[in-house]
């Protein structure tokens, strides 16, 4: 097999920075297709691919990229980089339940139990507001699935609301 020289890589990815600052957007996705072969990388792949359509404001297809940049992560067992991906996921769409249901179950997965709790509280926020009542049994289910902590963090919540 032959060997490509570093400096080919670097001048691609210079190349395809030019295409992104100057709008190129076929010719862009076009040098990150050829790019993409030298990564080895499945779910960094998509999540670049994400980062290429986002920043030609097609945020449909990126999104699709970055949750199969979740999938794929997760896959491999880098959950942490799935929960990274995911958290900018929720920047572009925050009003999708399934997501706060993903990430609290990758910070669980993690033992990040205080992220988790920041998005069952943001989850919790969520439902209330936009009347969500299937949605928020699902959650506390799930919850009580994941451990009792959970879902007696979630109880509180909600008796803290209803008490206002």
């Amino acid at each position: 097999m032959k060997q490509v020289a570093p400096d080919k890589y670097t001048i691609a990815w210079f190349k395809l920075a030019e295409c992104v600052s100057r709008g190129e957007r076929e010719r862009a996705l076009g040098v990150y297709r050829l790019l993409a072969h030298s990564i080895g990388n499945p779910a960094f792949e998509s999540q670049l691919e994400g980062d290429l359509y986002l920043s030609f404001q097609d945020t449909h297809t990126a999104l699709a990229k970055y949750h199969e940049a979740v999938k794929l992560y997760r896959q491999s067992g880098r959950i942490l980089e799935a929960a990274a991906v995911l958290e900018h996921i929720m920047t572009l769409d925050p009003h999708t339940y399934t997501h706060h249901q993903q990430i609290i179950e990758l910070y669980h997965q993690l033992r990040l139990s205080r992220k988790a709790q920041e998005h069952i509280a943001r989850a919790l926020e969520l439902m209330t507001h936009s009347g969500q009542d299937a949605q928020l049994e699902e959650l506390l289910t799930f919850l009580d699935g994941l451990g009792s902590e959970y879902a007696d963090y979630a109880t509180e919540i909600l008796f803290s609301q209803t008490k206002i």
